[in-house]
């Protein structure tokens, strides 16, 4: 394999250049005019992209080789939007009992539902909650769990008779979410709770009846469940025709990119080179992700868990010490409020940073899209050479990625390209995307500091919880 350093150390790649770039699938349009490529570099990328073999082995984990290796495990998270003839029969029976458990769930017309869950099994809900649901009816609230403050203040006010609540848990080990539920409800509304998780044995232990519990297989890593049942909630608002558009949506960034070796050069290949251009040559060390629509603020939250979590990494496949920078700090927010907030040192500040700006065009009359059309050409242009030196702005290298409209279309392809340039970024720093040992060992060591309520689990060989004894320690 070509060494990846040949690529970031030709200095010549750093040189801006005139590259008018868009691309566009799924109802988005990906803008890389702003980034100001060179022909040298994109050349050099596209090159080493093929040298390295990088699409075919992309292919390799779609198609189900064993890529996270230090569990074991393939990556199954492609199943769920492949076409339905292409998905496999445990894929099609998990989605057809989350869809009977959402209708089950809509005729029992619950005041509200309450999900408890972290990490990816609460960002993707939330998210989409947030992009697609917000004009439902249907009270949701997402509890994180720890700090019993965010519990009872989430909480105040609800009938917790008329409540639903929803266990998102892969492992069904997750401390915050377990603790965070039993401190709501005592343990006393069992008959109104459902779990998701692939730890069914853990769940049936906890007191969730078999037929209200949801399964995903252990080879789909949290950050990327979204596509798996643990998005009931947009099955129980949108119902199946809307997550089948989303499922599209992500089935369509999947084809552009595993078409590329004999097709146009998709948009995931080059995020994937816009990141190594800043990250790995132009040393810029963080990535700002700013939507400027209010369905989508939450997104960059998203993409930090996807990228950090992933390539959060400084050790290779082989176990070696990598000696050039992997995943940048991802960070961001909503722009109309951001840009009163942080902007001032984007547009002047002596530190340069990786910048995405999300916006969708199907209302152009808003203030929002203005605010995003001014912030965008003031990095574009910056300001004559005439004006004071403290009113200077200089241009800054930026990518954006406008919508036809938010739907579950749309989202869904954002998500996948996104997913897509993240692993494609992991295979060209050679690290696996698919562990997270880091946040294995907190988890390991918050138990210790747990001692009263260490009591309650019965946790296995593999830090699993299978079993319960109460003991009244939450």
């Amino acid at each position: 394999m070509p060494a990846f350093k040949n690529l970031v150390d030709d200095k010549k790649n750093a040189e801006p250049g005139d590259v008018v770039m868009t691309k566009k699938a799924g109802g988005l349009t990906f803008d890389f005019s702003g980034q100001r490529f060179s022909e040298v570099y994109l050349d050099s990328f596209i090159e080493h992209v093929k040298e390295a073999k990088v699409i075919e082995r992309f292919d390799a984990i779609y198609s189900g080789e064993q890529a996270n290796t230090t569990e074991n495990r393939p990556v199954d998270h492609f199943g769920y939007r492949k076409e339905d003839s292409a998905r496999e029969q445990s894929v099609l029976d998990e989605q057809e009992r989350a869809l009977v458990l959402s209708e089950h769930i809509n005729k029992q017309e619950y005041e509200a539902i309450i999900f408890f869950g972290i990490g990816g099994s609460q960002l993707g809900p939330e998210l989409i909650q947030q992009a697609l649901c917000y004009s439902k009816n249907k009270k949701i609230v997402f509890i994180t769990g720890s700090d019993p403050l965010e519990a009872k203040f989430k909480t105040k006010g609800l009938n917790l008779d008329a409540c639903a609540f929803i266990l998102a848990s892969k492992s069904f080990s997750t401390i915050e979410t377990l603790k965070s539920f039993e401190l709501v409800t005592q343990k006393a509304y069992m008959q109104n709770t459902y779990a998701i998780t692939s730890n069914i044995a853990g769940a049936e232990a906890f007191g969730v009846s078999r037929k209200k519990i949801l399964t995903f297989s252990e080879a789909t890593g949290g950050r990327f469940s979204i596509w798996s049942p643990i998005n009931l909630l947009f099955l129980i608002q949108l119902g199946e025709q809307s997550i089948e558009e989303f499922y599209l949506g992500g089935r369509e960034a999947d084809e552009s990119l595993l078409s590329a070796r004999t097709l146009d050069t998709p948009a995931s290949v080059y995020m994937s080179a816009q990141d190594i251009l800043h990250n790995n040559i132009l040393d810029n060390e963080t990535t700002a992700v700013l939507a400027y629509d209010w369905p989508l603020r939450g997104f960059y939250k998203y993409a930090q868990q996807l990228e950090m979590e992933s390539n959060g990494k400084r050790v290779d496949q082989n176990g070696n010490n990598i000696d050039y920078q992997t995943n940048p700090i991802v960070w961001g927010g909503y722009g109309p409020v951001s840009q009163h907030s942080f902007y001032q040192q984007i547009f002047q500040g002596t530190k340069d940073m990786n910048l995405y700006f999300l916006a969708s065009r199907e209302n152009e009359k808003k203030l929002n899209t203005a605010q995003y059309q001014g912030q965008t050409h003031s990095l574009s242009e910056g300001t004559k050479t005439n004006v004071p030196p403290h009113k200077q702005v200089s241009t800054r290298r930026f990518t954006t990625i406008e919508m036809e409209s938010i739907s579950p279309r749309t989202v869904g392809n954002l998500i996948a390209t996104w997913e897509n340039k993240t692993i494609l970024n992991s295979l060209l720093w050679n690290v696996n995307a698919f562990d997270q040992w880091g946040v294995e060992l907190g988890k390991v060591n918050t138990k210790k500091y747990l001692i009263p309520c260490e009591r309650r689990f019965e946790i296995n060989s593999e830090n699993i919880v299978v079993g319960f004894v109460s003991n009244g320690c939450f």
